[in-house]
């Protein structure tokens, strides 16, 4: 990655600031059976242990039973989740030894796949796993972003593997994991609507506005409470899932089979207002998001503009919501710039997300409408913005699709151009159900 977001690939080294607990490797070791009344601590301890282990081993099989009820129903099959971490974690991204840190009590985890899928007293397990071969691994490194993982466990649970815990955040080998770009890319592609949303909340003031120009802009950007709620609520009485964009790339890189009916539901640019009124709906209706915030924003008042403050951004990512990156301000196109620029409103702007959310972030909302008519149509200067990006740890990008209506196609041969449409004002639910339908 370029010096603005540098993530050393550190050797497994003793504690790895994690606590003090042990390094281990690739020898056999599944020390499952109980202690005579084991400390909370060290049950947690040897559960992580013997998920990671599996890991080393490749045995993802031996990991299920390891799962809470929960996290195992997020998974389309056992085989399928073991067959999508075997295609992901293999020859250079073959983990061969791990970390384990101090476990600790009383946290909160959220499915990032269904907010509704909560865990109020987990214990949080930081954990770290070393790769075969680190440096060949793409995007530049992603290995680091793997030292600093978590395992979330629920329980003691009175499941038959009584008295001990049981996986529900997999850190590593969640499905919300860093990407991993395969050396060779299995041809797919995917059909999943991804929408795109920006102010939900009441109509602008014009009275605060400057000039007609940026109130036109806002109003056609805003999207009224009551209009969202229905949008959403469409989506659920017509069986549509909500998905995070990781899960996304799990289909197009490692084939891991996608639910009936996937949508994928973005938010651009970090305004108050979708923290204030569109959160309690995903939230109530079990609808998973993907919010791009501008750090450059984060926390200013601009007229009748609002941003979220750090602390909505971190309390995002804690509801299970991903957070990712929409440049530093949106105020530049992206095309056609330099490295040094594009270092200056990603790469730098992503390391400032990471650090309020603790999140990886791998994806990107470009700044600047899509200049072509069809989402998957690129000149050389996007050619040379995805290699930029890919310098920088990224690994795909959305598009402003604002001209025209197409249909939804993804691929595993480009994750750079993911198309959007942009929701507006007054559409109804006739154009909201054909804008789903489109491919």
């Amino acid at each position: 990655m370029g010096s603005g977001r540098v993530f050393p690939v550190l050797a497994l080294v003793a504690s790895l600031a994690l606590g003090g607990c042990g390094i281990h490797g690739g020898a056999p070791r599944h020390a499952r059976a109980p202690e005579s009344s084991p400390s909370p601590a060290t049950s947690a301890i040897s559960v992580a242990e013997a998920f990671l282990q599996d890991m080393v081993e490749g045995n993802f099989n031996l990991q299920w039973p390891l799962l809470d009820p929960l996290e195992q129903a997020s998974w389309p099959s056992e085989a399928a989740r073991s067959a999508m971490l075997a295609a992901k974690f293999s020859e250079a991204a073959r983990v061969v030894a791990f970390a384990v840190g101090r476990p600790e009590a009383g946290a909160e985890w959220a499915s990032p796949e269904n907010p509704r899928v909560q865990v109020a007293n987990a214990t949080e397990v930081p954990v770290a796993v070393a790769f075969a071969d680190p440096p060949s691994l793409s995007p530049p490194g992603v290995a680091g972003l793997y030292q600093h993982t978590k395992l979330f466990l629920e329980g003691p649970s009175s499941s038959p593997a009584s008295s001990t815990y049981l996986v529900v955040g997999e850190g590593p080998a969640a499905m919300e994991a860093p990407v991993i770009t395969p050396a060779v890319i299995v041809p797919r592609t995917a059909s999943v609507p991804i929408l795109m949303y920006h102010l939900v909340g009441p109509f602008p003031d014009r009275a605060m506005y400057s000039s007609q120009y940026s109130y036109d802009l806002d109003y056609g950007l805003t999207v009224p409470p009551d209009q969202f709620s229905a949008e959403m609520q469409y989506l659920v009485s017509n069986g549509y899932q909500a998905i995070s964009l990781y899960r996304l790339a799990d289909f197009l890189l490692y084939g891991l089979p996608l639910p009936d009916h996937p949508v994928a539901i973005t938010f651009d640019d970090g305004f108050a207002n979708e923290y204030q009124y569109a959160l309690p709906v995903l939230e109530a209706d079990g609808l998973t998001a993907t919010f791009f915030p501008c750090s450059g924003l984060i926390g200013i008042k601009n007229g009748e503009e609002e941003y979220m403050p750090a602390s909505e951004l971190s309390s995002l990512s804690q509801m299970g919501f991903a957070v990712q990156d929409h440049t530093y301000n949106d105020g530049t196109v992206l095309w056609g710039q330099s490295l040094a620029t594009i270092q200056e409103l990603t790469g730098y702007s992503a390391q400032v997300l990471e650090s309020i959310t603790g999140q990886s972030v791998q994806f990107i909302a470009y700044s600047g409408l899509w200049p072509y008519a069809s989402p998957e149509q690129a000149g050389p200067a996007q050619a040379q913005l995805f290699s930029q990006l890919g310098s920088l740890g990224y690994v795909g990008g959305l598009e402003d699709n604002w001209v025209g209506r197409f249909a939804w196609v993804e691929s595993s041969a480009s994750l750079w151009e993911w198309p959007r449409v942009r929701a507006y004002p007054g559409e109804g639910l006739a154009a909201f159900a054909a804008l789903l339908a489109y491919g």
